[in-house]
């Protein structure tokens, strides 16, 4: 029998380690586990998350030495199953439904199978990528067909290679060979093939850096350590694929010759109004697929992701620049995201992770990284291009999301004064909170308990 201390870390530490590995960020970890302490009435308490590790500290009495415990987690990707699951869980003790035993019980079943990898979905997951991000640059039908296909086998061999549990800069790097490969097979089958958009869409989820989002949020909330993590990651992820895909070049310019331009400038095409928001639908519905998004909510996220890149071309047919029109849809992407969590059941993260993906400039970075390699004129430009396109969607996301949770704070405490007169309102008040709240983002630092 466990005591009460001893449930609390144990199911804290299962809930760290399930939200790590679901990709959360800090913050949004940090506030749920303190959760849990102010729950059992355990008090000074310090939390400290970063990349993979979770340090807990409690002193009973201030003449102690604290208790500190330290748990590491493998970080992982967006899993939209096993971080819903988990607020489920969380959301239930917290509001006094299920007792610690009760959590720790059903965690050690989600966590099982969470580990239970389905790589058909995701692979397809990955192939709609491929689909969706040769429409939004401007592919054919046989560019588009071929992009569809050389994105699964890219995410094929990315999966073998991880299994034999090398270092992930080598899978990314063998996924970029298979990209380019993959590409130059098809450009020499079909001349239709448009090779330059075939590889770009097969690695643009990959090039885009995923975990950029996450990494803005954490500087912005003051996690450095963790950032730098996401930071590092994307950077990392960046150059495995750019090497792999210079080898591939490398390899097969001498055989194909000026045949096939594995370089060239791509810019999301706007004169394809339909296509291009079919294409950001199939990317985010693809996301959400290869996260384990399904039913209705992959269908939501899908039609959400589209909706994103119509407001984009409808504020861009304004006259706006393309910067200001993707600046302006991430605002309002971001409030929305905050205000449907309780509808998705998803942290508003998750949610504009998903959803901005199809506007991430995987295309830039990939022109600009190879094209300074190669030594192609105005290389740095596309790179410039690509830094203020992510700062645009990041800023964008993250303000709405601001703007939104502020909103809806303001109404819980207005709603809390009415029903406690005399009460002073906390947001970290463990008798108002839910795991909804929790995922409605606090642009602070929660510390303690």
């Amino acid at each position: 029998m466990l005591t009460t201390e001893q449930a609390a870390y144990k199911l804290a530490f299962q809930i760290a380690d399930a939200l790590i590995r679901s990709g959360a960020g800090s913050a949004n970890t940090t506030k749920s586990l303190l959760s849990i302490f102010r729950k059992t009435d355990l008090r000074d308490v310090t939390v400290s998350v970063s990349s993979g590790q979770v340090t807990i500290s409690h002193q009973d009495r201030p003449d102690k030495a604290p208790s500190t415990r330290v748990y590491e987690s493998e970080p992982g990707t967006l899993d939209i199953g096993l971080r819903t699951e988990t607020g489920e869980v969380l959301e239930d003790f917290v509001l006094g439904r299920i007792s610690a035993e009760e959590g720790i019980e059903r965690m050690d079943r989600i966590l099982a199978e969470s580990r239970i990898i389905g790589h058909k979905l995701t692979m397809t997951g990955f192939a709609m990528f491929g689909l969706g991000f040769s429409l939004i640059l401007g592919g054919g039908l046989v560019t588009t067909i071929c992009a569809t296909v050389v994105s699964a086998v890219v995410y094929g061999v990315y999966a073998l290679v991880q299994r034999a549990q090398a270092p992930g800069i080598f899978s990314l790097a063998a996924g970029g060979l298979t990209a380019v490969l993959g590409a130059t097979v098809t450009g020499v089958l079909f001349s239709a093939t448009q090779t330059a958009v075939c590889i770009v869409a097969a690695l643009a989820a990959w090039l885009a850096g995923i975990a950029a989002y996450g990494a803005v949020h954490d500087v912005i909330t003051g996690w450095y350590v963790s950032a730098s993590g996401r930071i590092l990651e994307a950077v990392t992820s960046t150059a495995g694929l750019v090497a792999g895909v210079t080898v591939g070049i490398h390899l097969m310019q001498p055989l194909v010759g000026d045949a096939v331009d594995y370089i060239e400038i791509l810019e999301m095409d706007d004169s394809r109004w339909a296509l291009s928001v079919l294409g950001a639908a199939a990317v985010s519905a693809g996301f959400a697929l290869a996260s384990g998004g399904r039913g209705w909510k992959l269908a939501a996220l899908g039609l959400f992701g589209g909706l994103v890149q119509l407001g984009v071309l409808g504020i861009s047919a304004l006259g706006i620049s393309s910067y200001g029109a993707i600046l302006i849809a991430s605002v309002v992407a971001g409030a929305l995201g905050v205000l449907l969590t309780r509808t998705l059941n998803m942290a508003s993260n998750a949610t504009l992770m998903i959803v901005l993906l199809p506007l991430f400039p995987g295309m830039l970075v990939y022109q600009g990284v190879l094209g300074t390699i190669f030594g192609i004129e105005d290389a740095g430009e596309s790179v410039l291009k690509a830094a203020i396109t992510a700062f645009c969607l990041c800023m964008g996301g993250m303000l709405g999301q601001y703007l939104a949770s502020e909103m809806l704070w303001a109404g819980r405490r207005r709603q809390f004064v009415r029903h406690h007169p005399g009460q002073k309102f906390r947001r970290e008040m463990a008798d108002e909170e839910n795991f909804s709240d929790i995922m409605v983002p606090i642009f602070s630092k929660p510390f303690t308990s």
